[in-house]
């Protein structure tokens, strides 16, 4: 089966049972209680049945009563007609109801006299039990007392049953959203230690919807506890009773249950075929919606709307037309399972009611065997549908577990030793496909207090070489060190948190705004966060802001002007107070006066720091301590400003194109120099 990187998926990821059983082992107490009391509701509503026999044989009693008095014999079976299918519950007296109206019917009126007082005087004091295939006399008033107790019980059994599925629901919810809460955090955490070319190749919507998936294992922890066992134990419960009572009816009960099973077993078949190509159509309704939403202001001066409202509708009709087809397919399925449920009740019947013209049930049997025929085909049904559910909410939660398979995680390794932050790259090599390298073979030294420019054509592989230093890729050749320490040796975490980037591009949270500046170091002081604002130029900001540094911000930095989303990077780093501080494009979005007051916070910032500049601009590069030209993925040019200036080369001709220090207007070419593949943000 593909895996999701395009690799093979390995066969544990395909079997989230075992997952869920896995997660489930330290819920295994609430678990056991969930099935305790999801029995004894089960216990309390096979009762009910048993109930229904005694007050409907009671009740065919006092017309049996009646018929001894008139001498017409005790046995109501001998006269009553086979019942109709009962209902329900309580509905389920109904056809003993109407078997006894029909036996009133065939027998003929008792003749009034002294017998009828006589034989009414001999059972007001007895009680003789029923028997198989007889019903026992009953008086008006025994009848009565029945049909009391009989109201009584089916109450409490009924409120016993209820408190129980209330009492297992809350445990399994309990359980369940533990279960979930664990399962969605590890999913979330796996996935952000994937390396960062694992989401390259994925839409974020997409992304964000199979992670989103792991919230299925809820939903299946509570069918198991609400569902699954309570239907289970009726389904053997009733088995077990019927069994007792009357083999030969349940064998013609069972006669259809084969039939049954085989229908719903190809329905869940048929509903699989095709179930992770369904959640993939809605993963892409998904995506539309979050990129749409996510760029409005780019679809809007775009005047894509109309565009992006095609691009959804196709999406989402092609979404639910499949799901339609599923509908259709499991109405069908339906159908065939009502209709050979309504044969096993009809058999039932047919053969129940003449065994009652043959003295062998009496109509209280019958009666309790229709119900508990709903007890037995009710569960089954149930457990069908909860199959199909859960055959859904497992599609999904399986597209959760290939994100939990998929390998390529950051390595972890151990502490980055304390050091001044010198920086050494040794034969660095790498490329992002097979045979087509962005650096080939680069060699240097940031040394510490210093600032190092890197400059050269888009593409030539500058934002690359300081991914591979914040160890986002590892190299294919070579390798980077700090302070004399094997970068590929060190915990990725532990190098970052030493190395600052400032970039064009830097993400900002929903939150306030001193919450996005202590991002990367939460620990950060008020007072801290206010000097770093303060430093990276966002004074003008705070005082227009209604709560300066308290003031929420929107996703995306909505509320945010590009320039002040930028300075917020800065006053990041600041707080960070990094080994070694990374400028990618820094001031990119600033005005040319503002990229000064940027530019003077930088310098007392670089102090004592290994510092590396990114930028296409010569007024951002000119005061470094050493420049290196990058084209090709190698240094082609090394040195000071003033010596690079002096050759001639890539770099005085940036310097020319940039005028009186004013922004550059147009660099050169890419062609004057060698271009890599990709590799540049």
């Amino acid at each position: 089966m593909p895996r999701e990187d395009g690799g093979e998926l390995p066969e544990r990821a395909v079997r989230p049972w075992r997952t869920l059983a896995a997660l489930a082992r330290p819920e295994a107490g609430r678990c056991l209680l969930v099935a305790i009391l999801a029995g004894l509701g089960a216990a309390a509503t096979l009762c009910e049945p048993l109930i229904y026999r005694v007050a409907v044989n009671d009740i065919a009693g006092v017309f049996v009563g009646r018929a001894e008095t008139a001498g017409e014999g005790a046995d109501v079976g001998a006269a009553a007609p086979a019942p109709q299918r009962a209902g329900r519950g309580a509905g389920g007296a109904a056809p003993a109801l109407h078997l006894v109206r029909q036996g009133l019917r065939s027998a003929p009126p008792a003749a009034p006299g002294p017998d009828h007082a006589a034989v009414a005087r001999r059972h007001r004091h007895t009680r003789e039990p029923h028997r198989r295939g007889r019903v026992a006399p009953r008086t008006p008033q025994q009848m009565f007392t029945t049909l009391l107790w009989a109201v009584g019980l089916l109450f409490l059994t009924g409120l016993a049953a209820q408190l129980f599925e209330v009492l297992a629901d809350d445990v399994a919810a309990t359980a369940a959203s533990r279960i979930e809460e664990d399962f969605i955090r590890a999913t979330f955490a796996h996935v952000l230690r994937l390396r960062l070319g694992f989401f390259a190749r994925r839409a974020s919507g997409a992304l964000a919807k199979q992670v989103d998936q792991s919230d299925e294992v809820a939903p299946i922890v509570t069918a198991f506890a609400k569902d699954i066992l309570p239907e289970a134990f009726r389904v053997l419960g009733a088995f077990a009773i019927m069994f007792t009572q009357s083999l030969e009816l349940t064998l013609v009960a069972l006669l259809t249950v084969p039939a049954y099973l085989y229908v719903a077993r190809r329905s869940t078949l048929a509903l699989e075929t095709n179930l992770p190509r369904y959640y993939e159509l809605w993963e892409e309704v998904s995506s539309r919606l979050r990129d749409a939403l996510g760029a409005v202001k780019t679809v809007k001066l775009a005047g894509a709307e109309s565009r992006e409202v095609q691009r959804f509708s196709e999406a989402s009709h092609a979404a639910y037309v499949t799901y339609l087809e599923r509908n259709r397919l499991a109405n069908r399925y339906l159908f065939f399972q009502s209709a050979i449920q309504r044969l096993g009740q009809a058999l039932v019947l047919a053969y129940g009611g003449t065994r009652v013209l043959q003295h062998q049930l009496t109509p209280g049997d019958v009666v309790m065997f229709v119900t508990y025929l709903d007890t037995l085909y009710d569960p089954i049904d149930s457990l069908t549908s909860i199959a199909k559910t859960l055959q859904e909410h497992v599609a999904s939660l399986w597209r959760a577990l290939v994100l939990r398979q998929t390998t390529d995680v950051e390595p972890a390794g151990r502490p980055l030793a304390a050091g001044p932050g010198r920086v050494e790259l040794r034969g660095l090599r790498f490329g992002y496909v097979p045979g087509r390298e962005v650096l080939r073979g680069v060699d240097c030294v940031f040394e510490p207090g210093t600032v190092t420019a890197l400059v050269g054509p888009s593409g030539a592989g500058k934002t690359t070489l300081a991914d591979l230093l914040l160890r986002l890729y590892e190299p294919t050749g070579g390798e980077i060190l700090i302070d004399g320490q094997r970068l590929g040796d060190v915990d990725p975490a532990g190098v970052r948190a030493a190395v600052a980037v400032v970039s064009a591009d830097g993400a900002v949270f929903r939150g306030t705004l001193a919450e996005n500046i202590r991002y990367k170091r939460p620990e950060a002081t008020d007072a801290e966060v206010a000097a770093a604002a303060r430093d990276a130029g966002l004074d003008r900001t705070l005082e227009r802001l209604p709560d300066g540094l308290a003031t929420m911000i929107g996703e995306g930095g909505v509320g945010l002007s590009v320039g002040e989303r930028q300075r917020l990077q800065i006053a990041r780093a600041f707080v960070s107070q990094p080994r070694v501080l990374i400028l990618d494009e820094a001031t990119a979005n600033l005005d040319y006066a503002t990229e000064l007051d940027v530019k003077a916070a930088l310098d007392g910032m670089r102090r004592g720091r290994t510092t590396l500049v990114i930028a296409h601009r010569y007024s951002m590069v000119r005061d470094a301590d050493r420049v290196l030209v990058l084209a090709g993925g190698r240094i082609v040019e090394a040195g000071t400003p003033q010596a690079l200036l002096a050759s001639g080369g890539w770099f005085a001709r940036l310097a020319a194109a940039a005028g009186d220090d004013a922004p550059a207007a147009a660099a050169p070419a890419a062609g004057d120099a060698e271009s890599g593949d990709g590799g540049e943000a």
